[in-house]
């Protein structure tokens, strides 16, 4: 059996961190089985559903590296097919015309909910029959016997049919439900494996009932539990950004996001290593490995996977990463000091957005900090700062003999680095962290860094 899998969002919103993992884990089986792996778009909610969203979703796949090399498939175009299937289901006794009005309808869901009991339409039996009153079409769930689903993660589960309720499949505007299409559509498309959210979980046992009156193949489920914040409870705003896409804006890289989302909610044999390469994760993925609980998003284990992606990023590549999202326009010697403190600067932060801090000392030839605090720092030891300016002015200008210059003149006027040291990153960086100062002093070059530390403020 040739594995097909697929991702189906609903284009309503962006495309969310648990639907992102979804697909991951869709993407990692298909690829396991060497199979074929397809996004669909399930667009038929026509007033929910936008281009912005569906933009969003494409965007969100392409940045992971996980979109579909197939065709991908909108669902609104699938509707007649759909309509089909929901008349022949008619035809055959499967289903039913129910021509309750709204206050009768919203009668029997009160009743049958202080009953306990599914909504089982009066006209479920009724012979009557009219194309000239408003209907819906409802699926005839069986009374009696058991639905069973052996299921990937959830194990193999059994519901009494007697508590399904006869659902909507067609509605009274003639257009499907989700819970029709989306499983026509699978057996269109012949997926063999649906890999989904466990707020799925309920609707496999009303959906495969159509399955079964159609007498189609079924395909194995696997319903993965939620993601939840840290505190256990489910994924929200409070616990960071959901929007997948707002990482990406926050300076997290597509590499350690797609790394951490592997790995989120399953257990390898080889759970002691943190960074995930698509391979390597293609290798060890089973849908047997994926965890029952929830998995926690841990935004601190995010961020020293994405620390630790972002010191193994090509410097040319990091730089043009740098240039493009903050619109910097430089000259040869501005981009030299750029990439040569890039290495440096980078040990020091978790996401990239945070070395705009760095880009005006580095790329400003006339930079001069103005922070008050930090001015009244540098007036204090105005004089201490020029004399090193002095000194460093009469170096040859490498690295070691700068660094010889700032020792002999610690060494001659008793200082200790400790004490100097906060002081000149200041003076050539307006900030007290700061990379090496050696490098800081070497990489801004002679005249830029005897500007800075000869001022006089």
């Amino acid at each position: 059996m040739k594995v097909v899998t697929r991702f189906a969002p609903s284009p309503t919103g962006y495309l969310h961190i648990g639907g992102a993992r979804t697909a991951i884990f869709n993407y990692l089986f298909a690829k396991k089985h060497n199979g074929r792996y397809l996004v669909r778009i399930e667009d038929t909610d026509t007033k929910r559903s936008t281009n912005e969203a569906v933009g969003a979703i494409h965007n969100g796949l392409d940045w992971l590296g996980i979109n579909s090399t197939e065709k991908i498939i909108y669902q609104s175009k699938n509707l007649a097919s759909h309509v089909k299937v929901a008349y022949d289901l008619l035809n055959k006794g499967f289903a039913y015309k129910c021509f309750l009005n709204t206050e009768e309808l919203n009668d029997l869901r009160i009743k049958s909910r202080a009953n306990g009991k599914p909504i089982k339409s009066p006209w479920r039996d009724s012979k009557f029959n009219s194309e000239k009153k408003e209907y819906v079409i409802r699926l005839k769930m069986p009374h009696n016997g058991t639905t069973t689903i052996k299921d990937y993660v959830q194990g193999e589960v059994s519901v009494r049919n007697e508590i399904l309720d006869d659902m909507i499949i067609l509605r009274s505007d003639k257009t499907p439900t989700y819970m029709l299409s989306s499983v026509v559509d699978d057996y269109d498309m012949g997926i063999t494996h649906i890999i989904r959210g466990d707020d799925h979980f309920n609707n496999a046992f009303r959906q495969i009932q159509i399955i079964n009156f159609l007498n189609w193949d079924k395909p194995s489920y696997a319903h993965i539990p939620l993601i939840h914040g840290t505190d256990g409870s489910k994924l929200s705003k409070r616990h960071g950004a959901t929007n997948l896409i707002d990482y990406r804006d926050m300076g997290f890289t597509s590499e350690a996001m797609l790394s951490y989302l592997m790995q989120l909610g399953w257990t390898s044999h080889d759970n002691n290593d943190d960074d995930y390469e698509l391979k390597k994760a293609v290798n060890l993925f089973s849908l047997e490995k994926i965890n029952k609980s929830p998995a926690k998003f841990d935004i601190k284990k995010l961020n020293n996977i994405n620390s630790r992606c972002l010191n193994k990023i090509d410097i040319d590549e990091m730089y043009k990463l740098l240039v493009e999202r903050f619109k910097l326009v430089l000259n040869i010697h501005q981009e030299k000091r750029l990439k040569a403190l890039l290495p440096e600067l980078l040990k020091r932060v978790d996401v990239y957005i945070d070395l705009k801090d760095d880009f005006e000392w580095i790329i400003d030839d006339n930079f001069l900090c103005n922070e008050k605090n930090k001015v009244k720092i540098l007036q204090k030891y105005n004089l201490i700062i020029n004399e090193i300016g002095d000194f460093l002015k009469k170096c040859e200008w490498n690295k070691e003999t700068i660094d010889h210059c700032l020792k002999t003149y610690i060494q001659n006027k008793s200082l200790k680095f400790r004490e100097i040291g906060p002081i000149l990153r200041i003076a050539l960086t307006g900030k007290t962290s700061a990379p090496d100062l050696v490098s800081i002093i070497y990489e801004l070059g002679c005249t830029i860094s005897l500007n800075r530390l000869n001022y006089k403020y």
